[in-house]
């Protein structure tokens, strides 16, 4: 149980999609509360009743979409894509629905100012998170799995896809070149401490806190461990085009890859010389296939 809890999960940060995101739960809202008529809207004269159902929607939109927008930029370090688990999700789904429920109790009380009909008391607050979640369940469920499937297919594609670039390269020995005779030399923080490796043998650098490990072939048993962050590291690479960056934590050298395989986070590569795999985050993978001369 705690292992599935720890597992990966999708994340997706983005106003767009927290915007279509948001009106699409409003519009089911709003057609689920004219339907089946909860929060004692059945009880309501219709001329208000119409006023109840577009309230507690909007609430619903207003509250969904403030969330979504403004709580991943104030705590960006817990909604990390890079660290989203199936715990975190469950916590901010569940987070989500007492959000709206408790918007829903607000809106009532304002509600209450107009036409007495509510006994807004403890009992109702909770009644009304009640309903909330047993409503929430519904979109939430469905909008995750549309989401993991096409994040999945679209992920499958482009492995595919990179799969076939890379077998035509290969053919074709089309693969982003430099200078075959360079060495790459890495420097420290310190600017002391200088490392070189030649650019055939670099394998991926990945990043751990404060320090980059790079693998090479020449010493893939012990890898170098340098002081510096991997963004730093990132630009000592730039005259050598076919190291990419791929990922927050990692950089990879394309000529290496062997395989590519996809699921609904990203694309994972397999690389000569190596079992250890590299992720290609979702956000990365348009800029890696620009780097592979995809489009």
């Amino acid at each position: 149980m705690l292992r599935t809890l720890r597992q990966p999960a999708l994340l997706i940060v983005d106003t767009g999609y927290d915007l279509k995101l948001s009106g699409a739960v409003g519009i089911f809202v709003l057609l689920f509360l004219g339907i089946f008529q909860p929060f004692g809207l059945s009880r309501v004269w219709p001329e208000l009743k119409y006023y109840l159902i577009v309230g507690y929607s909007a609430t619903c939109f207003v509250v969904l979409f403030l969330n979504f927008h403004f709580i991943p930029k104030l705590l960006p370090r817990v909604f990390d894509e890079q660290r989203w688990t199936v715990l975190k999700r469950m916590i901010w789904q569940l987070w989500l629905v007492f959000a709206v429920g408790t918007g829903n109790f607000l809106f009532a009380c304002c509600f209450n100012l107009f036409y007495d009909f509510y006994q807004l008391d403890l009992d109702f607050f909770l009644y009304l998170q009640l309903i909330t979640l047993l409503i929430a369940i519904i979109p939430i469920v469905v909008v995750n799995l549309l989401r993991q499937n096409y994040e999945l297919r679209k992920n499958l594609q482009a492995s595919q896809e990179i799969t076939a670039r890379l077998e035509t390269i290969a053919a074709r020995d089309e693969m982003p070149r430099d200078k075959a005779s360079r060495d790459i030399v890495l420097t420290a923080e310190n600017e002391k401490d200088r490392f070189m490796i030649p650019a055939d043998s670099f394998l991926f650098a990945q990043s751990e806190g404060n320090y980059t490990r790079v693998f090479a072939q020449e010493n893939s048993a012990e890898s170098l461990f340098i002081r510096s962050s991997l963004s730093r590291i990132e630009k000592q690479l730039a005259d050598f085009p076919h190291l990419v960056r791929c990922h927050r934590a990692y950089i990879v050298n394309i000529k290496k890859v062997k395989k590519v395989t996809g699921n609904a986070l990203g694309l994972s590569l397999e690389l000569e010389s190596t079992d250890k795999p590299v992720p290609v985050a979702r956000s990365y993978v348009r800029q890696f296939k620009q780097r592979m001369g995809m489009s």
